[in-house]
């Protein structure tokens, strides 16, 4: 009687072989991720991505907590009731234009760097830094939304340009005190301040926040 061979019993994969495996697996994902990361990165120059935000330098959170402190001193109880003291109730956000341009003037050496708003009125001048921050302060008295707006040099982030936006029709609009000016965001495009987006970028401050707005007044693209 001949013998039948037996075949060779498979054998289940041996747990070096599973490691193997998914370690393959792992390695793959990394390369796909890293490469749509090159592709797609998330701290792009994109000036439409709201989300990004700079990496977090000694420069740029000196400068971002100096605009909010000014923001807070503007929406303090105090500030705000002795501000609407000095104003007509029935003024509006460009009734206000007429009402700072009585009281300052525009000066590129005013007689101080105030920030400050009855410190600023005291001294009768400014330029576009005080114009804003008494801009927004006679906002916020009178119950209007109103947040001072900065553009900044981000090789070290110190300001170009203040302005201010209010808040109006259910969304904030471009307003430029010193010069009058009410709703045209794209003028800064030509003032030759750089790149919009990688060295210039534009931050709008509010009581405890701030969010980048660089997208409202950069070149549109086509």
């Amino acid at each position: 009687m001949s013998q039948v061979r037996k075949g060779r019993p498979t054998r289940k994969p041996s747990q070096t072989r599973k490691w193997i495996a998914a370690f393959s697996v792992f390695l793959l994902l990394t390369i796909i991720i890293a490469t749509a990361h090159l592709w797609f990165p998330s701290g792009s120059n994109n000036v439409a991505n709201q989300s990004y935000l700079p990496t977090q330098t000694a420069a740029f959170t000196a400068y971002v907590n100096h605009y909010l402190a000014i923001m807070k001193n503007l929406n303090s109880t105090e500030i705000k009731t002795e501000m609407a003291a000095l104003l007509s109730p029935n003024y509006n956000q460009t009734d206000l234009f007429t009402w700072e341009h009585s009281k300052l003037t525009f000066a590129q050496d005013p007689n101080g760097w105030y920030e400050d708003p009855f410190q600023i009125l005291n001294s009768g001048d400014g330029i576009c830094v005080q114009w804003s921050i008494l801009y927004v302060s006679a906002c916020l008295a009178l119950g209007y939304q109103s947040r001072l707006v900065v553009a900044a040099n981000t090789s070290t982030w110190t300001f170009i340009h203040a302005w201010a936006e209010d808040y109006y029709n259910g969304k904030w609009v471009h307003v430029d005190p010193s010069d009058g000016v009410w709703n045209n965001p794209s003028r800064y495009q030509t003032w030759g301040w750089g790149t919009f987006g990688t060295q210039v970028r534009v931050y709008a401050f509010t009581d405890g926040n701030y969010q980048e707005v660089t997208s409202t007044y950069a070149p549109q693209s086509t």
